[in-house]
């Protein structure tokens, strides 16, 4: 499709202000095609579907468990190795990173539970956190404690109550390495995640978290977000009441920086009044200049949500976020996170036409969401988007914030090499990409200089996006003379 829109694309060439953009977004769609993203997509949809399909799957998902994370939204990077520069290629020894995203797991409790005289009664009312109210205490019902007596002296829910099972059947099993070397699989706690890796290459990991659903239809500081105007039109107001229905979740996260793990599930079922008293206690606390967090403040979780959205974003739209992620990979700091990404998107869709999100448009698109980061970061501020009042970037430090601008300004300004030189140390788990760019490296570098030149005239734009076009056409055909074995005779027959 990308090769294809590029012929499509030559016709009618506009002028504009940033020439370069045009010939950026072709050797984008080139390099990193809409197609790689959606395959690597429906790839880890179709394992999920069988694993949940297979009675015997021992790392399979129950019917039960709500999928969260890129992986169930789409916005998962391929599976890609990254070298340590784009001339080491080919050995295991110049990996520097590999990329594939985790399986992230979240089992729902229900808020209400059956008492003695089999009726339901709420466990908890939710009371959001005035100064950020996508965060809450679960504040206990008498009736609940009338049920279960030993909280009678205990005012809030203590995320311990949601500890996942700490046994699972692929704990401790043995496994051999590509390498000859056995590795073990663990599955260990993680503040209220259990954590199961296998300790391999390539990796397996997956987070197991228990969550409440919301005890109503929707939050009410999030009400907002149902009504508020749309110029895009999207979400539309089928998907908005899709969302609607399908709730929303309550997470074992606070604010601040978690110092102390949830305390033993058994321990605290016997005692939970001294749990929550010793949460309390450590929360008036600063460790290390970082705020601790409380363990008795639950985050709203929209996962479910955010999964609907990422399902109705347009192929230009997952692409865009995915080339983001990849490059705050191997350009950001950390305090930018794909949870800021994503976000920054979601409200750039609702802003912005249909229209705007072409694929021969993609550079544009890039830019925009480095240049509303950027923004972001400088001000402090980014609005959470289901709860506009809650600011995501509100426990960061603000030396670090603007650190952060700062870089993403420079990578902002070097956009065109910076992206080539990432899409070139990338390589696939399914052929070596150095297959596809083997001697493209000259002349990708002459076309780079070219595409820099604000003064190129509107005919040599043309003629440079031809080149790159024809020459992106005949390393397709030469990949696919390999990987079909086919003799140079019948080369000339390959549909161009």
């Amino acid at each position: 499709m990308a090769i294809l829109s590029l012929q499509n694309d030559m016709k009618g060439f506009d002028d504009t202000s940033n020439i370069w953009l045009r010939p950026f977004s072709a050797l984008i769609n080139c390099m990193f095609p809409v197609e790689y993203v959606y395959a690597d997509w429906i790839g880890w949809q179709t394992k999920t579907e069988a694993e949940r399909a297979d009675p015997e799957s021992l790392i399979g998902l129950p019917d039960t468990a709500i999928e969260a994370g890129s992986r169930a939204e789409g916005f998962c990077i391929p599976q890609f190795i990254l070298r340590k520069s784009d001339i080491e290629r080919g050995s295991v020894l110049d990996i520097k990173e590999h990329w594939r995203p985790d399986c992230d797991m979240m089992t729902a409790s229900d808020p209400f539970e059956i008492n003695d005289e089999k009726k339901p009664i709420p466990i908890f009312t939710v009371e959001h956190v005035e100064d950020d109210p996508k965060y809450a205490k679960l504040r206990l019902t008498k009736e609940w404690k009338v049920h279960r007596p030993r909280y009678k002296n205990v005012s809030c829910l203590h995320h311990t109550f949601l500890l996942p099972s700490a046994d699972h059947p692929m704990d401790g099993r043995e496994i051999t390495r590509f390498d000859g070397q056995k590795a073990t699989w663990s599955y260990s706690l993680h503040g209220p995640v259990r954590k199961l890796q296998s300790g391999v290459l390539p990796s397996y990991e997956e987070d197991q978290t228990g969550v409440f659903k919301y005890p109503i239809a929707w939050p009410e500081p999030a009400k907002e977000w149902l009504v508020r105007p749309r110029p895009s039109g999207w979400p539309s107001s089928d998907l908005v009441q899709e969302i609607l229905n399908s709730g929303c979740h309550l997470a074992p996260v606070g604010r601040g920086t978690r110092f102390e793990e949830p305390v033993d599930l058994l321990s605290y079922c016997q005692n939970p009044e001294l749990s929550v008293a010793s949460s309390v206690s450590l929360r008036a606390e600063y460790t290390e200049g970082k705020l601790v967090m409380d363990n008795t403040e639950w985050k709203t979780s929209f996962s479910v949500a955010e999964n609907k959205l990422g399902e109705s974003v347009s192929p230009m739209q997952r692409h865009v976020l995915v080339l983001l992620k990849m490059i705050k990979k191997c350009y950001f700091p950390k305090v930018i996170s794909t949870y800021c990404l994503k976000h920054l998107l979601f409200w750039e869709i609702e802003k912005k036409q249909e229209d705007f999100w072409r694929e021969d448009n993609s550079g544009n698109c890039l830019l925009l969401i480095l240049d509303r980061l950027q923004e972001c970061l400088g001000a402090h501020q980014l609005p959470h988007f289901f709860i506009p009042r809650s600011n995501i970037l509100q426990y960061e430090d603000p030396s670090k914030l603007n650190e952060a601008a700062a870089i993403v300004a420079e990578v902002r300004r070097n956009i065109l090499p910076k992206t080539v030189n990432l899409l070139k140390r990338l390589q696939s788990l399914t052929y070596l990409s150095h297959t596809y760019l083997q001697g493209l490296g000259l002349i990708l570098e002459d076309h780079l200089l070219k595409m820099q030149d604000r003064n190129l005239s509107s005919k040599d734009q043309r003629q440079l996006v031809r080149s790159l076009h024809s020459i992106f056409a005949s390393k397709c055909k030469d990949v696919m003379v390999q990987l079909r074995k086919i003799t140079p005779a019948e080369r000339q027959n390959i549909e161009k």
